[in-house]
């Protein structure tokens, strides 16, 4: 299984900080090749995820665990164990590039009778999309079907 960039995050952390020996700030961020505030991040997910106790020393501008949690030897040479594999499935990965053809769309509020929302609601329920996906099919449709009335018009004219 592959690991997201959080988990691995995580995971890295969990052993840097597994030998209870205290280990520079610098030192982590330069590790777990991320910023500050990430780090403060992680380290929170570590403290909720695991109940690891982890203390920050001021002067050394440093972090220990203190008290593991539930980071016990063996989560910890699991961990190391994923992030071995993890490595090599990202080594063995083709340098293939995926390119997203993905619409750019903007927010819209908008106001309905709740009669007209439960009706939307059910189309999409139908054709089995989200509720803003079954509006934009209904506002294309209905777009396209004016501009042909109005060009039709024009041509009466």
């Amino acid at each position: 299984m592959q690991l997201n960039t959080r988990q691995a995050r995580i995971f890295t952390l969990a052993i840097l900080l597994g030998t209870g020996k205290p280990v520079s700030a610098a030192d982590i961020i330069t590790s777990l090749d991320c910023s500050e505030p990430t780090l403060t991040r992680a380290l929170k997910e570590l403290r909720e995820s695991y109940s690891a106790e982890i203390k920050y020393s001021k002067a050394g501008h440093s972090y220990q665990l203190v008290n593991p949690g539930q980071l016990d030897k063996k989560t910890l040479r699991r961990m190391s164990e994923a992030l071995a594999s993890n490595a090599v499935l990202k080594t063995s990965e083709t340098g293939g590039r995926v390119y997203l053809d993905k619409d750019k769309k903007t927010a819209v509020s908008l106001s309905l009778r709740m009669r007209i929302l439960r009706k939307i609601d059910r189309l999409a329920m139908l054709s089995g999309t989200s509720r803003s996906e079954a509006v934009e099919k209904l506002a294309e449709r209905a777009v396209d079907e004016l501009i042909k009335e109005f060009n039709a018009n024009k041509v009466l004219r």
